[in-house]
């Protein structure tokens, strides 16, 4: 006899017979507890829209930390009511305090509640002489009721240099990259 044959006999044999009404059960629970598992791994996805549109990037934004007064300057990006930007470092000319770091914030823009988890913010910041000061890649979370999302940098000991700042999406098919600079200067 061989080896299925054995088994075949085994099964059918009195001591493996199991009544209908347990074999029921057991299969029953069997798929119960598939359906709990199906359920928990689902949960985490529920409610955020895995196959979000593609996300862009409306605005980069920079801010002087002011080491003496714990807040920070207007935007000086594209801002034309920001005056000259040089000795910032020592407190020197609008600013009235001196400035060490500079806050950087990214804005992100897509669907309502939406959330792809493969997507970064790729954030560069390089001195003019190509030396990286900043090189990031966060994760976008999920964005707001708004769409948004924002995400926040800081720049250390950069000022007396032209900052080359570059924020890009990855993880989408379509591009959304913003290309700014900040004209830092010393000297009397």
């Amino acid at each position: 006899m061989d080896a299925a044959a054995r088994t075949l006999g085994a099964l059918s044999s009195t001591k493996c017979k199991m009544s209908w009404p347990t074999v029921h059960a057991r299969l029953h629970r069997t798929a119960l507890i598939v359906a709990c598992l199906a359920t928990v791994i689902a949960l985490p996805g529920m409610g955020q829209n895995q196959q979000s549109g593609p996300y862009r990037i409306p605005a980069v934004r920079a801010f002087l930390y002011l080491n003496q007064k714990d807040s920070v300057s207007a935007n000086i990006i594209d801002n034309p009511s920001v005056g000259d930007l040089l000795n910032i470092h020592m407190g020197g000319g609008w600013v009235g305090s001196p400035s060490q770091e500079v806050v950087i914030t990214v804005e992100v823009v897509g669907e309502r509640g939406g959330y792809a988890s493969g997507r970064r913010i790729h954030l560069t910041v390089r001195k003019a002489d190509g030396s990286v000061l900043v090189d990031r890649r966060p994760q976008i979370g999920l964005l707001g009721d708004d769409g948004k999302w924002f995400e926040t940098f800081v720049v250390y000991d950069s000022f007396c240099d032209t900052l080359r700042i570059r924020a890009e999406i990855l993880g989408q098919k379509e591009p959304s990259v913003v290309e700014k600079h900040i004209d830092f200067r010393c000297g009397e």
